[in-house]
C-alpha cells in the first residue's frame, strides 16, 4: 500500500525550532524577573527610610528617660511598621554590621572603629549597601530588657533586623550625660559601636559607591570612593598611595587613584550592561577593598498631573494616554502615584479604581484609597525595547449631586 511520508522528516525539525523558541522566551522572562526586583525593592526601602529618618530626627527634641531612675516615665517613643522585601539581607540601625563585606554578620571585631549610631544601613540581595545618614545628634543603641525596663545593651551595639516585615520601637533615654535612641528589641548579633577607638598605620582600603544602584544607560554615573584605613577601620591621612581599581562590569572613569592628603580619592563608574558590578581596590602593602553596585533597567516616569472625572463612555476627561520609551527588554513593576475623591452609595461604596493598560494589555486595576498623595503598586509587565503606549482610566465613576463625586487624580506612572 502506498503511503505519503513527505512530512515525516520535518516533524523533528519543527519540534526543535519550537523548543528553541520556548527556551528563549523562558530565558527572557527569567532575566526580566531577576533584573526587575532590585529597583522595585530599593524604591520601597527608600520611601520608608525617608519617613524613618525624619521621624527619628524629630523625636530627638522630646523627653529622654533617665535610665538610672527606675521610676522615671517612658521617654519619647516612635514605632515603625517596616515593610521589608524578601530580598532583604539586613537592615541595621546605628552601625554597619558587615564592614568587611564578607556577608557574615557575626564576625565583627569589638575593636573596629564605627559610626556613632547616626546611620542606618540596608542590604538587599544582589545590591550594594544603602546608607541613610542621620543627624549627628542621633545615637541609636540596641536595647535590652532588664527587670521590665529597657536599658542600653552593654557593650554598646547597633540593632540588626534580618527577617521579613516587622515593627520596631525606639525610645529616647539618657545616661546623665548623653542622649540615646534605644530599640525595644535585642538581636542575636554583636554589632559593636566603638566611635572613640584610636587607630595607627595604614592597613587597608575601604571602598564604597554612591548611589549603590544606577540605570545601565551609559550616562548615569555613580561615585566610587576609596579611603585608606588602619587595622581598626579608622580613616588614615596618607597622601600619595597608588590604588588600582577594577570592575567586572561597567566603565571606570579612571583605573587608578593617587590618594589625597586625607588618604582618599574617587572616580566615576557608568554602564550599559545590566547586572551586579563588583569593584575591587588594590594597593601594594594594603589589604584590598571591594564594593558592589547594581546596574538596573532604566526606570521610566510618565507625568500626567491630571484628573480623570468619568469612566469611559460617560464623559470627558475619561482617559489619559501617552507614549513612552523603554531602553531594555525585561519585566517592569508599575506604580501609580496620585489620589482620589471618595463617594458613597449603596452597593457602590469606595474610592476610585485606576485601570492601567500598556499597548492594549491590562497591567492592573487598583483602588486608590486616599485623599492625599499615595503610591499604588499596579502590577508588572514584560516590555521590549522601543516605544509603548499607556492608557489610564477610572472604572467605577460615581457622581450623585449633593451626595458625592468620585474622581481620580493621576500625578504619574512609574515603570521600575
Amino acid at each position: 500500500m502506498w503511503k505519503d511520508e513527505r512530512g515525516a522528516d520535518t516533524i523533528p525539525l519543527k519540534l526543535v525550532v519550537y523548543l528553541a523558541i520556548m527556551g528563549i522566551i523562558i530565558l527572557m522572562v527569567a532575566m526580566g524577573l531577576k533584573n526587575a526586583q532590585p529597583p522595585m525593592n530599593t524604591a520601597i526601602i527608600d520611601r520608608q527610610m525617608e519617613k524613618l529618618k525624619s521621624s527619628i530626627e524629630i523625636m530627638q527634641t522630646g523627653y529622654s528617660r533617665p535610665i538610672s531612675d527606675p521610676q522615671a516615665s517612658t521617654g519619647n517613643i516612635r514605632s515603625f511598621e517596616l515593610v521589608l522585601p524578601d530580598s532583604l539581607e539586613y537592615i541595621s540601625f546605628g552601625v554597619d554590621p558587615d564592614p568587611d563585606n564578607n556577608g557574615i554578620l557575626n564576625d565583627k571585631p569589638p575593636g573596629l572603629i564605627t559610626d556613632d549610631g547616626d546611620v542606618v544601613y540596608v542590604k538587599l540581595r544582589n545590591t550594594g549597601k544603602i546608607l541613610v545618614k542621620l543627624d549627628d545628634n542621633v545615637h541609636i543603641r540596641e536595647g535590652v530588657l532588664i527587670d521590665g525596663r529597657w536599658n542600653i545593651n552593654e557593650p554598646h551595639q547597633g540593632v540588626v533586623l534580618t527577617g521579613n516585615s516587622q515593627s520596631v520601637i525606639f525610645e529616647l533615654v539618657n545616661d546623665g550625660g548623653n542622649v540615646y535612641t534605644i530599640s525595644h528589641l535585642t538581636d542575636d548579633f554583636n554589632a559593636y559601636i566603638n566611635p572613640d577607638t584610636d587607630g595607627s598605620l595604614p592597613h587597608g582600603v575601604l571602598l564604597a559607591t554612591s548611589p549603590v544602584l544606577i540605570p545601565a544607560d551609559n550616562e548615569t554615573a555613580a561615585m566610587v570612593s576609596v579611603q585608606i584605613i588602619d587595622n581598626t577601620g579608622k580613616n588614615v591621612k596618607s597622601e600619595g598611595h597608588l590604588i588600582n581599581l577594577t570592575s567586572n562590569k561597567g566603565y571606570l572613569s579612571n583605573n587608578q587613584i593617587i590618594t589625597s592628603y586625607y588618604g582618599s580619592g574617587s572616580v566615576l563608574i557608568t554602564s550599559d550592561e545590566l547586572g551586579l558590578g563588583v569593584i575591587t581596590a588594590r594597593s601594594p602593602g594594603l589589604h584590598e577593598g571591594t564594593t558592589e553596585i547594581v546596574f538596573t533597567m532604566n526606570s521610566v516616569t510618565v507625568e500626567f498631573n491630571e484628573w480623570i472625572k468619568y469612566s469611559p463612555g460617560k464623559g470627558d476627561p475619561s482617559e489619559l494616554i501617552a507614549d513612552f520609551y523603554i531602553s531594555h527588554n525585561g519585566e517592569y513593576g508599575v506604580i501609580l502615584t496620585g489620589w482620589g475623591t471618595e463617594a458613597h452609595w449603596p452597593l457602590q461604596e469606595g474610592w476610585p479604581i485606576g485601570r492601567i493598560e500598556v499597548d492594549g494589555m491590562v497591567v492592573g486595576e487598583r483602588e486608590v484609597d486616599s485623599g492625599s498623595r499615595i503610591d499604588v503598586p499596579s502590577g508588572k509587565i514584560m516590555l521590549e525595547e522601543g516605544v509603548h503606549t499607556i492608557r489610564v482610566t477610572m472604572t467605577n465613576d460615581l457622581n450623585i449631586p449633593l451626595i458625592g463625586d468620585r474622581n481620580l487624580f493621576v500625578e504619574k506612572i512609574e515603570f521600575l
